[in-house]
Order: structure tokens, then sequence, then C-alpha cells
């Protein structure tokens, strides 16, 4: 595979002579459409891996304190105990900002951009450009809430965006998957990007079951809030191609050779000398995995010195007796898992448990048994692979959810679904946030009294848009929350 990360800096050098960078909010600067250079120099595929390999960066590092705030780790120490404690950083979460508008939306508006200036035949590229691009919108409205959607990385028509409310955001990111899935479920002579697509490298069919997982998720979170407005969508939704075996799932794969590693193991060898002492297990997590005897524990965390899985209690230090998360976690090839199978399946047993799909308890019984079926075998073949045998016991250790009440059923569904969210803070913070099936801790030291539920926006942002909202604070709900 080519060193397309670490020489990625290279490659896009000239990107950057002829394509400034440009914040949502930043009014000195001038619109794309002013450089007609910039527009008819660049071909959009060079533009791609620019978004995926920045965009998965501020996932493993810059947000790498979200594992703290879903509470699946806890950091032991220095920036990652202050994580715990709330403490963001005002760089990371500037740099998350940031990098997620510019970079990454930026760039995807100049790929399509340049499809309909210079090849409008090639459709299904701006298709791709659509779905990352509304992809990383549900990232970004999962951290922050109210965040510029209809107005942003536009400067020259909107110097100040609007922060549109996340239930437009949401609605929004539904709607781009449909225009890309109009797109790419036409038979077309249409050029698509394939060795710079790092996620599935121009597999139309992939990037269409991707387009509705995304759906998927997004009216499960609409549906939170209002279910009778999605109902229907989510009934036809089960009939279209999704991700649902584990070779199927959307990530961003990184590799062994030296600069292709992922961001979290070239963190802790460039800075900690391979130690993974900053990371230990969290208390919900675990305690949750013990009273279920799940075979993952071994998979996820260290034994303790007595041989035992113990999680600590986020914002407190001592961590003598405290379970290590398992270095085989951490890898140089382990990837930045974007939508995976057994996602799909637990979304699924969510919406028919809900009685939003048909199908009732009994089916849900069915998509959830194959949804932890599926987040077992992920790890086949790995450092952390479960046997058949635990497999086989664990899964027949579950009641029937058809003989169980819906309340009942839904703890069990969302429970599997947190755990085998281990090692994706924002989506497992995400289905916290949307189920609250386990019982999170206030952290000790943090001069707090609830569990966090957003990031502050950016300081950059906050100090030159006069339309950041005012008055939010670390605790104030997300809209769809119950």
């Amino acid at each position: 595979m080519k060193n397309i990360f670490s020489n990625i800096k290279f490659e896009f050098l000239f990107i950057f002579i002829l394509i400034f960078s440009l914040t949502s909010c930043d009014s000195e600067l001038v619109d794309i459409n002013e450089d007609p250079l910039a527009v008819t120099s660049v071909p959009p595929e060079l533009l791609f891996p620019e978004v995926l390999v920045n965009f998965s960066s501020v996932r493993s590092i810059e947000f790498a304190g979200l594992n703290m705030h879903a509470q699946q780790w806890c950091g032991s120490g220095g920036t990652w105990l202050s994580r715990s404690r709330y403490v963001l950083g005002v760089p990371s979460v500037n740099n998350g900002w940031t990098t997620w508008y510019t970079t990454c939306l930026k760039n995807l508006s100049l790929v399509e951009l340049l499809v309909e200036s210079n090849n409008p035949e090639n459709q299904y590229i701006k298709a791709q450009a659509k779905i990352l691009e509304g992809f990383i919108y549900s990232n970004i409205t999962q951290v922050w809430g109210d965040v510029p959607f209809t107005e942003s990385v536009n400067p020259t028509d909107y110097p100040y965006p609007n922060f549109d409310s996340q239930e437009v955001v949401l609605e929004g990111v539904v709607s781009l998957m449909d225009e890309g899935l109009a797109i790419l479920e036409q038979d077309m002579d249409s050029d698509i990007i394939t060795d710079s697509d790092l996620v599935f490298k121009g597999d139309r069919q992939a990037w269409i079951r991707w387009a509705n997982s995304i759906k998927l998720k997004m009216l499960m979170f609409i549906a939170n809030k209002k279910p009778e407005t999605v109902s229907s969508q989510l009934q036809d939704l089960v009939s279209e191609p999704m991700i649902y075996t584990n070779s199927q799932e959307a990530k961003l794969s990184y590799t062994t050779e030296i600069g292709n590693e992922n961001p979290k193991y070239r963190f802790i060898q460039n800075y900690w000398g391979g130690n993974i002492n900053l990371w230990y297990a969290g208390r919900p997590l675990v305690n949750l995995m013990n009273e279920l005897n799940d075979p993952r524990l071994s998979t996820y965390f260290e034994p303790n010195v007595n041989g035992a899985y113990l999680g600590k209690w986020q914002g407190y230090t001592g961590f003598a007796t405290i379970s290590k998360i398992n270095a085989n976690n951490i890898l140089p090839d382990t990837p930045d898992r974007y939508s995976t199978a057994s996602e799909t399946y637990f979304l699924l047993a969510d919406a028919a448990a809900n009685g939003y799909v048909s199908g009732g308890l009994s089916q849900a019984n069915t998509w959830f048994i194959q949804g932890v079926t599926l987040a077992l075998d992920y790890f086949d073949g790995s450092l952390g692979e479960i046997s058949q045998t635990d497999k086989d016991n664990y899964i027949a250790s579950f009641p029937d959810l058809s003989t169980l009440s819906t309340d009942e059923a839904l703890d069990y569904i969302n429970d599997q679904h947190y755990i085998s969210l281990f090692n994706n803070g924002l989506e497992a913070w995400n289905q916290w946030k949307r189920t609250k099936s386990v019982e999170l801790d206030v952290p000790a030291n943090a001069g707090a009294t609830e569990v966090i539920r957003r990031y502050t926006y950016s300081t950059n942002e906050a100090g030159s848009n006069i339309n950041t909202p005012q008055g939010l604070t670390l605790f104030t709900n997300m809209w769809y929350e119950k």
C-alpha cells in the first residue's frame, strides 16, 4: 500500500498552493468560486485521502477523550485524567472543529464543484462526496449539537453562518444520503474515485450499503424524539442493502508500514515509548461485562494483579488494581471503524422492539442475536479472537427477547450495542446519550453533578462568529435525548 498517511503532506502540497484553508466563519476569506485556477487544476480524487485521513485523525487523537466520556476507558494521568474530569483542552476542541470544517467539509465541497465544473458526467464522485460529507456532519452534531450546516463553508454568502438545530442537521444528513443514493443507484457512464477511496476503493455497492446504514442511524436518533415522522422511512430501509457482514463494514484501514499506522498507536510510540499505561478500564463497562460473563473481557482488557477485571470510577487516581486496556486494541493496523454490521443489526433490533418497524420482539430477537454474533466474530483471526465455545455459551445465555417486556428487551439490545462499540468513543458516547441503557458515573474532581453531553464550541468560532449560540454547557442535553 502506498505510504499515503505519512506522505500526504507532500502529495498534496500543490493543493495547498492552489487552495487556501477556509473555516466556517472567517469573513476575510474569498469564496472558492473566485479562484478559477483552483477549480480547474485539482483532480477531485486527490482531495479524498486528505479528507479521510484528517477526519479519522481527529476521531482518534483530538477526541480520544470521548472513550472516557463513554466511560469505557479511564485516563490515568495528565491529559487523559483531565479529559476524565471534563477538562477538554482548548487546542483539541479548536483543532477538531477547524479540521472537520476546513480540511474535510471544505475539500468535499470543492470535490463537488470540480465535478460540476469540469466533468459533470462523473456523478458517482459527487455522490461519494455527499455521503462522506453527511457522515462528517453526523459526527460534528454529535459532538457539539447545534452547528453550521445550511450556511457552512460558504463565507462569501454567509460570513457569519447561523447554527442549525440538531434536528435540522440530522434530517439534513438523511437528505444527503438520499441525494447520494439517488445517483449511485443509477447505472450511468460515470467515473468513481477508486485508489484514493481509502474506505471502499470505488465499490459502488459498498457506498450504497454505507449510505443506507448511515441513514438508519440518523433516523434512529430522530425517532428518539419524534418516531411518527420517520417510522415509514425506517420500514422502507429494512429491505434496502445495508452493512450486514463484517467484511462490508465502513472503516479507514491502517497498516504496519511506518507512517501508515493507527494514530493512537503512533501517539503512544512517539510520546510514551509504546507504554499503554495511559488508559485503563472504565467502571461501567467492566461491571456490565463482568455481570454478563462476557468473553470479550480478555479481548478488551488485561486482568489486574489479582487475575480479575476491574474498572475505575472516572476522575480518581490510583490504578494499581485496575485493568489496563489490552494493547491488542491499539495496534499499528487497528482501523477507525465508521459503521459496522453489528451496529446495523442492533439498530434494527431497537427499531423492531420499539415498534418503528414490523416484526415486534420476535424479529427484534433475531436481529439482536445476529448483532451479538457479528460483534463476537469481528475478532476472528486477531489476537483477541474468541473461541467458538465461548461464543456459543454467551449467546445461549440470553433469554428470547420475545418473552420479555419491551423495556427489558431494549436493555439487552442497547447494552450489547454499547459493549460492541469499545474503542470507538464517539459512537459509544452517542449510543449512551440516545438510550441511557448503562448507568454512567459523575466523575470525581470534575466539579460536575451530571454526565457530559456535548463539547463547548471552538473558541476560534465563538470569537469570530456573532451567531455562535450562547448559554450552552457541557451538560445541556442533545436535542434527541429523552
